[in-house]
C-alpha cells in the first residue's frame, strides 16, 4: 500500500510545475500556462511571417504583373523625321496608353524591341510609365533614335507597309517596376501594335494639279508636275530626302522625276508634291503624248523602280515598291 501511495504522489508531482502550479496538456505535451501562451504567440508570429513571405514573393508580384499586363497600347502614329546614319532613324511616335488598376506603380526607362513577323528589326528607348490608380487614358509622345538591328527584316516590314493597308508590329521589353515600396525586375511586357500602311498610295489616288513644260531642247524636255498626295497611313516619311522616281504614261517610260522639296518627304495627311521630270526628246514626242493624254484616260505612274530612288539605303528596297497611279484627267 505504501508503494502505491508513493507512486501516486510521484505522478501527482510530475503534473505540477516547479512553482507548484498544475501543468496543462498541449497537443502531446504537458506544459505550464505561460509556456502555452508563449507557444501560441510564437505560432501566430510564425504564421504572420509565412503570410508576409507569401505576399512578398507571390501575391504582390502577381499584382504588379497584372498592373503591367493591364496597360493597353495603341500606336497613334510614327514619323521618320531624320536619318543620321546607316543604322539609325530619328523617329517621333505617339502611343495611346490606357490602364485601370487598384495599385499605383512606376516603371523605369528601358529599351524596347520592335518585331515584324516574329523577328526583331529595331530597338528604341522606352520611357518609364507612371501607372496611376483608377481609369487612365493618355497619349505618350516619344522623340528618339531608333537603331536598325536587322536590315533584311526592316526591308520586309517597310515593303509591306508601302503595299498593305495595315501591318502589325510587336513591341517587347523587360520592365523594372516599383509598387508599395517594393521593386520587381524583368517583368515581360509585349503588345501588338497595328499600323495602317500606305496601301500602295492608291486609296485615295494622288491627283495631278498641274503639268508645265519649263524647258524644251533638241535633247530633253523638262516638266514641272505638281501632285496632291493624301497619305492616310499612320507613318510619315518626313526625313527621307529627295526622291528620284520614274515617270510612266501608261506603259511608256517618260523619264525620271526628282522631287523638288526634299525636306518635305512623304508626311502623313495631305501634301503637295512637286517633281521636276527630265525626258529624252529623242525617245518621246511631247506633242503626241499631250494629244494622247487629252484623248484617253490612260494614267500616269510615279514608280520607284530605279537604283537611285533614294540616297538612304535603309529605304531603298521599300521605295522601289512605290507605284502611284495618277489619273491623267
Amino acid at each position: 500500500m505504501k508503494e502505491r501511495k508513493d507512486s501516486a504522489t510521484q505522478a501527482h508531482v510530475a503534473l505540477l510545475a516547479p512553482d507548484g502550479s498544475p501543468l496543462k496538456k498541449f497537443l502531446w505535451w504537458r506544459i505550464t500556462k505561460r509556456q502555452r501562451i508563449l507557444i501560441i504567440v510564437a505560432l501566430i508570429l510564425l504564421l504572420l511571417i509565412v503570410l508576409i513571405l507569401i505576399g512578398w514573393f507571390a501575391i504582390i508580384p502577381a499584382i504588379i504583373r497584372h498592373c503591367v499586363r493591364s496597360a493597353k497600347l495603341t500606336l497613334n502614329y510614327m514619323d521618320i523625321v531624320g536619318i543620321p546614319d546607316n543604322t539609325t532613324l530619328t523617329v517621333g511616335l505617339s502611343l495611346n496608353v490606357r490602364h485601370n488598376v487598384g495599385i499605383a506603380a512606376t516603371t523605369d526607362n528601358t529599351t524596347a524591341s520592335l518585331l515584324f513577323d516574329g523577328a526583331v528589326f529595331a530597338t528604341l528607348p522606352f520611357p518609364g510609365l507612371n501607372i496611376k490608380t483608377g481609369s487612365q487614358n493618355y497619349n505618350l509622345t516619344i522623340n528618339t533614335a531608333m537603331k536598325i538591328v536587322d536590315q533584311s527584316v526592316f526591308n520586309a516590314m517597310s515593303s509591306a507597309l508601302i503595299n498593305e493597308p495595315e501591318i502589325t508590329l510587336i513591341v517587347s521589353a523587360a520592365l523594372d517596376a516599383r509598387a508599395l515600396g517594393i521593386s520587381f525586375g524583368g517583368l515581360r511586357f509585349e503588345r501588338r501594335l497595328p499600323l495602317e500602311g500606305f496601301s500602295g498610295f492608291s486609296d485615295p489616288e494622288p491627283v495631278i494639279e498641274n503639268i508645265e513644260l519649263t524647258s524644251c531642247t533638241s535633247t530633253e524636255y523638262l516638266l514641272d508636275i505638281n501632285v496632291t498626295l493624301d497619305n492616310t497611313a499612320r507613318m510619315g516619311l518626313d526625313g527621307i530626302g529627295a526622291l528620284n522616281m520614274s515617270l510612266y504614261y501608261g506603259q511608256q517610260y517618260l523619264g525620271y522625276a526628282l522631287s523638288q522639296e526634299p525636306e518635305l518627304g512623304i508626311p502623313r495627311g495631305v501634301s503637295d508634291q512637286s517633281y521636276l521630270v527630265t525626258m529624252d526628246a529623242n525617245a518621246i514626242s511631247i506633242s503626241s503624248m499631250v494629244l494622247s493624254a487629252l484623248g484617253s484616260n490612260t494614267p500616269f505612274y510615279i514608280v520607284g523602280d530605279n537604283p537611285y530612288v533614294t540616297t538612304f539605303g535603309q529605304f531603298e528596297v521599300a521605295l522601289t515598291m512605290v507605284n502611284m497611279s495618277i489619273p491623267s484627267s
